[in-house]
């Protein structure tokens, strides 16, 4: 499988140059480890629950606008919507369709649309939509290449009995809709709540140790699985999770680490001007300014006195 090695090198490089700069740099302790570990487990678990969703609960499938169909969906699934393609021809209109569905329980109502594109319609692996296992023939129904998108999946936030309705239908690309509801990968809020704690405690140790780099490469791991989320479906296979790399390259190696060089900066420059001001204390504190001893000397009057008592006695 290409995603292995497409993990394995990034999560490997990243925090291979990250643990030697550390070391050159004498600002490694303890906590970065388990850090590191918990920065690159995100992308491997994120892969394998959008690439391996599990067993669908329900599945039926729609040929045309104004369909509908009944499907049970149980707490944190979502709806897999996968194309099976119509014949190769060279008819205009068969390199995509563009659908819309509405979603309706019970109090609730949603919309999901997308577009399903294709390079081609033969050549590639051959995929059954319904078990995600390569299969020799089964119509149109195959994995994606590059450039192609066959296959969607729509967070649903509600549960329970909904009927799906096809309300737009374009092109001539797809032959049928398979709808599948599948277990949801981990949730935007969980995903996006790991990466800012493990950004933020990346940030502390590198105040504390001065480790820097250290909070935006854990970022960016952590932000190639939150990209991955949104985008990667079984059939996307290393395309995709290639293709997350970008935006978390440009938020993780750009936005946070501009964040990063701030904060850093500015307690090393709080942390120097205090330093500063004790060395200048410290001479004032060690200096004792030692005040002369008034002299005692004798006035007019004293001796006036000493004439008086002379007088006196003789």
């Amino acid at each position: 499988m290409t995603v292995v090695p497409i993990l394995a090198g990034v999560i490997g490089l990243t925090l291979g140059f990250a643990v030697k700069r550390l070391q050159d740099f004498n600002a490694m302790s303890i906590w970065v480890w388990p850090l590191m570990l918990l920065a690159g487990a995100a992308p491997c678990l994120v892969a394998y629950s959008t690439l391996h969703p599990g067993a669908a609960v329900d599945v039926a499938e729609v040929v045309a606008e104004k369909d509908s169909v009944e499907l049970h969906v149980p707490p944190d699934h979502s709806l897999m919507v996968t194309a099976v393609l119509t014949e190769e021809s060279d008819e205009p209109g068969t390199d995509k369709t563009h659908y819309n569905l509405k979603i309706k329980g019970v109090g609730w109502e949603v919309s999901a649309d997308g577009t399903m594109k294709r390079e081609s319609a033969t050549g590639g692996a051959k995929i059954d939509a319904l078990g995600q296992q390569g299969i020799e023939e089964i119509g149109g129904k195959r994995g994606s290449k590059l450039g192609e998108d066959l296959q969607d999946r729509h967070d649903l936030r509600e549960s329970g009995d909904v009927t799906v309705t096809v309300t737009n239908w374009q092109g001539l690309a797809v032959e049928k809709l398979i709808l599948e509801v599948v277990p949801s990968p981990p949730s935007d809020v969980v995903m996006w709540s790991f990466t800012v704690l493990v950004t933020i405690l990346g940030l502390v140790l590198g105040v504390r140790d001065n480790a820097e780099r250290l909070a935006s490469d854990l970022a960016f791991l952590c932000l190639w699985g939150v990209y991955m989320r949104d985008g990667v479906t079984p059939l996307d296979d290393w395309q995709e999770v290639g293709l997350a790399l970008v935006p978390a390259a440009l938020t993780g190696w750009l936005g946070v680490a501009a964040i990063e060089y701030l904060v850093i900066n500015y307690f090393h420059s709080r942390a120097q001007a205090a330093e500063a001001e004790e060395e200048a204390a410290a001479p004032e504190q060690e200096a004792v300014v030692e005040e002369p001893t008034p002299r005692r000397r004798g006035g007019a009057a004293a001796r006036r006195r000493a004439l008086q008592d002379g007088s006196s006695d003789s």
